[in-house]
């Protein structure tokens, strides 16, 4: 078996959070493999193929053309609108075949033989967990749902918080400009229901 380890601490924003961003685990360059750290520095969505970050400026910056954003800058990003975000996923043992398999499937397998540890949050986040508005960068089926629960449970969270989860198409391998207009839609429909309910 082979242990890929997510290093990548939850970030959180001084002052108001807007929203809080979900996904599983790091990008396998973002991963500690057999204890085997990255040689390179790293962040959230560190696979340049994940148009994350792009997705996400012509989210909240419309009218501005994306940049390939540095890890001080994407920090800085989710600071200046308040984002938070996090991995739910601590670590998880795979087979050897999937050493540099990043896919959720190998995550869902794991998590089924309970081959999966979660993050821990601290109290901040955890309370922020209960009042905050919650994206998961993937739709929903139940593997993210068990995935989820666990990290949950880890946490001493509400079940009842992954129906409060607005699940995002990925933004892998996507037309970032079409996938924004997207997210936005649904962001607003989400939090529309969100105030319709209080």
């Amino acid at each position: 078996m082979i242990s890929h380890k997510d290093e990548i601490p939850p970030f959180y924003p001084k002052g108001k959070v807007r929203l809080i961003i979900l996904g599983t685990m790091g990008s396998i360059n973002a991963r500690s493999i057999d204890g085997v750290r990255p040689s390179e520095d790293f962040f959230y969505y560190n696979n340049s193929r994940n148009h994350f970050w792009k997705v996400l400026q012509l989210l909240f910056e419309p009218h501005k053309e994306p940049l390939r954003l540095s890890i001080p800058q994407k920090k800085a990003f989710l600071q200046k609108w308040g984002i938070a975000i996090t991995n739910i996923v601590d670590e998880a043992l795979v087979p050897n075949k999937d050493k540099l398999d990043p896919s959720d499937t190998v995550l869902f397998l794991a998590n089924k033989k309970k081959r999966i540890s979660f993050k821990s949050l601290s109290p901040k986040m955890r309370k922020l967990f209960q009042t905050t508005p919650l994206f998961f960068t993937c739709r929903r089926k139940k593997g993210i749902e068990n995935l989820l629960q666990g990290f949950l449970e880890t946490n001493k969270l509400s079940p009842k918080i992954i129906e409060n989860v607005w699940y995002w198409a990925t933004p892998t391998r996507c037309n970032p400009r079409a996938r924004s207009e997207m997210w936005r839609r649904e962001m607003s429909a989400h939090l529309n229901a969100i105030a319709n309910n209080e």
